[in-house]
């Protein structure tokens, strides 16, 4: 069974992820399709369309939903416990660690999985670039291990 996503993205923090893939969502409920978003942001205002089944980590869609026909999105899929591979799916994370080359396999790591799936291919956005080194950028250096940074900052999720 062809399990490809129809979309993957490993981007760092705060380059709009969930953004992207609510705009997707929203596309995809406007044309009919039922839509469901996986989100640990499960309680907060997404913008998503009235009708997208927005859910967290975990959780079931209600009775009667036609999961096997829905779209399914997983937002910060890395960091989610109950993610599953779906064929047609949208995923997007910041990874939760760097991975170690020969010991983080695709059979083992869902990430790394997911990209093989996906042909070896997956979307990658950077934060803009007007942000002063003084600021943001030496706040989370400060806040963050260096192997946190890498992954989460500088988008790195394999070594």
């Amino acid at each position: 069974m062809n399990q490809k996503p129809a979309y993957l993205e490993i981007s760092p923090r705060q380059t709009g992820k969930t953004k992207r893939l609510v705009q997707f969502a929203n596309e995809l409920y406007g044309q009919g399709r039922t839509v469901i978003f996986v989100t640990p942001l499960a309680n907060c205002e997404l913008g998503l369309a009235p009708g997208v089944i927005v859910l967290s980590d975990g959780k079931n869609p209600p009775p009667g939903t036609d999961i096997g026909r829905a779209v399914w999105f997983y937002d910060e899929f890395d960091w989610l416990k109950s993610i599953k591979i779906r064929a047609g799916a949208y995923y997007a994370t910041t990874a939760k660690k760097v991975r170690q080359l020969g010991v983080d396999t695709p059979e083992n790591d869902l990430l790394l999985r997911l990209i093989e799936l996906n042909n070896l291919h997956f979307q990658r956005h950077f934060w803009f670039f007007g942000l002063k080194p003084d600021s943001w950028l030496a706040e989370c250096r400060a806040t963050y291990t260096p192997e946190e940074f890498r992954a989460f900052i500088l988008g790195e999720f394999l070594s």
